[in-house]
């Protein structure tokens, strides 16, 4: 590089200003034009894409809720001292009507849904319709049937204007508390266990921060056998 100078700034040669002047100019230009280059080049995306994100929100909803529990394949606990054939009757050899209150809360990221609520039926059957004389004469009844259950669900919604239909696989932990009388004396059974439900509904918003809900439901394995709901809530977007 020194000998290339040296030969440019010999005496005579008319154009070694001009190279040198080309040369700084060159070099003064890369940084600026390095800088514009990267001006020009397209920003990143974002993480999250604006259309989903401003749908995100929070429920709260609460309501009725309506259907038929089946209590038959229940292993219950404090059966020890009953007679054999004891829950094999009414109301555990049939579907039981129960009628009651839903409460959810929710969070909807990206049209995905996550649920978690509280169930609290109450059972409608005829406490005649249980009574019953055993094999050894004793006479029984189910005097009592109370269910509740935590329930938690994944799935997914698709908003078209104010109108939301969804689709949730629900999971629930249902406890069951029966009151079995055996001539006058009352025994407490217990049992806990474990289900899947299908539910397929739409959510209407009123305001943007209210809004109602009618499902249905169908049970897949557990106590659940259908069931439906309505309820209204309101929305933190």
């Amino acid at each position: 590089m020194l000998r290339w100078l040296t030969t440019l700034l010999r005496p005579g040669r008319a154009d070694a200003a001009l190279t040198l002047a080309a040369l700084a100019g060159l070099a003064l230009c890369s940084p600026a034009q390095a800088d514009a280059d990267a001006d020009a080049a397209p920003a990143p995306a974002p993480l999250d894409d604006e259309s989903l994100a401003e749908w995100d929100h929070f429920e709260l909803s609460m309501g009725f809720l309506a259907g038929q529990r089946r209590y038959g394949d229940l292993r219950w606990s404090g059966t020890q001292g009953l007679p054999a054939g004891a829950l094999e009757g009414a109301p555990f050899d049939a579907p039981v009507p129960a009628l009651g209150l839903r409460y959810d809360v929710r969070l909807v990221v990206a049209y995905v849904r996550m649920t978690a609520g509280v169930d609290v039926p109450f059972t409608a059957y005829d406490v005649e319709d249980t009574r019953r004389t055993l094999a050894d004469g004793r006479e029984l009844s189910i005097t009592e049937l109370k269910p509740f259950s935590l329930r938690f669900g994944i799935g997914g919604e698709l908003p078209v204007g104010p109108v939301a239909p969804f689709l949730d696989l629900l999971g629930s932990i249902d406890f069951t508390r029966a009151t079995l009388e055996l001539d006058g004396d009352a025994h407490e059974l217990e049992a806990r266990s474990f289900g899947f439900a299908l539910r397929a509904g739409a959510r209407l918003h009123v305001r943007e921060w209210f809004f109602a809900t009618a499902s249905a439901e169908v049970g897949l394995v557990g106590t659940t056998r259908w069931g439906a709901e309505l309820s209204v809530g309101f929305a933190l977007m």
